[in-house]
């Protein structure tokens, strides 16, 4: 983000079908996601915006995790 530029005040996260259940996603934010019959689960659909999630969506090999602007629906992480 630039200079300037705001952070969107909630973000919606989803794990999509590609999960491949690595768990790097739980190993970098717990607090968002965990595991649920060897597949990733965001634990809340909304979160504050927070750095970790970032982390565990760039991290993850299968690119499952969507984070976008909860009011624009905007990516914040953008998708490969």
């Amino acid at each position: 983000m630039s200079a300037g530029t705001s952070l969107p005040r909630r973000w919606r996260v989803r794990v999509t079908e590609s999960c491949a259940g690595c768990g790097l996603c739980v190993i970098a934010a717990d607090r968002y996601f965990h595991l649920v019959d060897d597949y990733s689960q965001a634990q809340h659909t909304e979160v504050d915006p927070d750095e970790a999630v970032i982390a565990a969506a760039e991290l993850c090999p299968m690119n499952a995790i969507e984070v976008v602007d909860a009011e624009t629906g905007a990516e914040v992480v953008p998708t490969h």
